[in-house]
């Protein structure tokens, strides 16, 4: 950067023209600048400028920088040793690279405190260098707590405490000037509904969610939806004064009075690509956040969102890791078990041919026991097996939903003759493996039912999810016998052992026969688990 005393840096890729000192001056020079309602620009604008001599003694501040650093006035830093190191050279000698550089300063302002400053060194003038600096010590004291909750997060999140995590964030996120409440708000693992997994601030968390629900059944329009849809952060400005003016926020008018709170901030938990909760903030009243508060919650939502994906993946590889340990055990028991037991029942049986050429009444004992043995062998053989079967993966869970439904419909194609029409939306496949086998199992039952009390000629099978709400429908339409030929099926354990399924999310069943008493309409409807983190848009 030239060094003639033209072109001076005001902030960081901003340059002013300002006056050139005198050529034959010997006083230090001030840079005037042009003047704006009486003051220099350089006094006008809010970033610090200075001048100090080549021992780094203060020259000249403008207004703001004296602010900063904590003077009455301009003039009480004259002469002072500035926090600025003009002799280091941290990029070589390229001075424009040099200029551009930011290095950081601190300034002792009493009682054991001190301001952190971020500076550039600018353009040589008589008496000095030109310093534009600003204070950057909330910035950097928020990131230092960042990072330190960022160190634990990790080793929380693997020992499966996200909660204690999450609460330990929202603490700290409350600890932060104009704070009035923090609370982060994620999606349940088994379902669509939200839960307040960490909150600092307010009374009674365990009612909050339940008047919150009530509130949106009301009409209320809830900032986490907007903001997880959207994916960005959102500060709402006065919303309590809106939300008591409300009346769809009638529910939670008591709960949101219990503290003095004006503006919300409500920011997004990203994992992957997808929204997994909010980090919600209540500012106090008459304070506003600024980039930097900002920047600081979007920091905190990064972190809380780091240690909900670890912790998911965690679970996941847990997962994993149990359906391959039952698989192996599954594989032991066939392998071994059972062949012993069954090597058991072929002795008990020549036990039985031999005991025959023994006389009585030993022939007749010997017999007994041997058959008894054998039966014995045979019923321990038959629970071994339906453990061995129960250990294995499910179909759905092996295969995924579409390709088990598919081969399940080959199979009752093939041995009935049935048409059967299957549609599959693609989104299933790959999520919770639960929610998935007992989505299977309904249809699976349904057809079942259908070939074996209604004797149909077609059968239409349709599974699909929506997204606003969240749901997965399922419909079976046969063209059979309908309701009536199939009542004994009504209360029979299928249909108790679907309507069980069907509830575990939330969902409902029915079973329903056409006007005509012809064909049999099996609908059910589930809330899916959310997508997992890693299955991206």
């Amino acid at each position: 950067m030239a060094s003639d005393g033209k072109n001076l840096p005001i902030a960081a890729g901003i340059t002013r023209s300002i006056d050139a000192p005198p050529a034959d001056s010997t006083v230090p020079w001030r840079p005037t600048m042009n003047r704006v309602n009486g003051r220099s620009i350089v006094d006008a604008i809010a970033i610090g400028v200075a001048v100090v001599d080549d021992a780094g003694r203060f020259v000249s501040t403008n207004s703001a920088g004296a602010v900063m650093l904590g003077a009455k006035d301009t003039g009480e830093l004259l002469g002072v040793q500035s926090p600025f190191d003009i002799g280091a050279d941290p990029v070589g000698a390229d001075t424009e690279a040099n200029a551009a550089a930011e290095r950081v300063g601190y300034w002792d302002v009493g009682l054991e405190d001190f301001v952190m400053l971020s500076y550039q060194v600018g353009s040589a003038v008589a008496g000095g260098m030109v310093i534009t600096f600003r204070d950057v010590t909330d910035q950097r004291r928020q990131q230092g707590r960042v990072a330190a909750l960022a160190r634990t997060a990790a080793n929380m999140a693997s020992q499966h405490s996200v909660a204690t995590v999450l609460d330990a964030m929202a603490w700290e996120v409350q600890q932060s000037e104009g704070v009035a409440a923090t609370q982060f708000i994620t999606v349940a693992p088994a379902s669509r509904r939200l839960q307040v997994m960490g909150a600092a601030g307010f009374s009674e968390v365990h009612t909050f969610f339940d008047l919150l629900m009530a509130s949106h059944r009301r009409g209320a329009t809830l900032a986490t939806y907007e903001v997880m849809d959207s994916g960005r952060q959102i500060v709402y400005p006065n919303r309590k004064a809106a939300m008591l003016a409300d009346p769809d926020w009638q529910p939670l008018h008591e709960y949101v009075s219990q503290i003095e709170w004006d503006d919300f901030v409500c920011t997004p938990l990203i994992t992957r690509g997808k929204a997994v909760g909010v980090l919600n903030v209540y500012m106090e009243p008459s304070y506003h956040a600024g980039q930097t508060m900002l920047d600081f919650f979007t920091a905190m939502a990064d972190q809380a969102s780091l240690a909900i994906d670890y912790a998911t993946l965690l679970e996941r590889d847990r997962i994993a890791v149990r359906r391959e340990e039952r698989k192996r055990l599954a594989r032991d028991l066939h392998d071994s078990v059972v062949q012993q037991v069954f090597s058991i029942g072929m002795q008990a049986r020549a036990l039985e041919r031999m005991g025959a050429k023994a006389p009585e009444p030993l022939a007749t004992d010997i017999a007994r026991i041997a058959a008894e043995v054998a039966e014995l062998s045979l019923a321990v053989q038959h629970d071994l097996r339906g453990v061995v079967l129960a250990l294995q993966p499910s179909m759905s869970a092996e295969m995924g939903l579409s390709a088990a439904l598919q081969l399940l419909v080959e199979k009752i194609t093939r041995r009935t003759d049935i048409q059967i029409e299957l549609s599959v939306g693609p989104e299933l496949d790959e999520d919770d493996t639960d929610f998935i086998e007992d989505v299977y199992q309904v249809v699976s039952e349904s057809l079942h039912n259908a070939v074996k009390h209604a004797a149909p000629s077609t059968v239409a099978v349709s599974v699909d999810i929506s997204e606003d709400p969240r749901l997965v429908r399922v419909d079976i339409i046969d063209d059979g016998a309908g309701l009536t030929a199939a009542a004994s099926t009504t209360d029979g354990y299928g249909l108790t052992s679907m309507r069980d399924r069907v509830g575990r999310w939330s969902g409902q069943l029915h079973v329903t026969t056409n006007g005509s008493g012809r064909g049999t309409h099996v609908s059910a409807t589930l809330v899916p688990p959310p997508p997992h983190p890693d299955q991206r848009k």
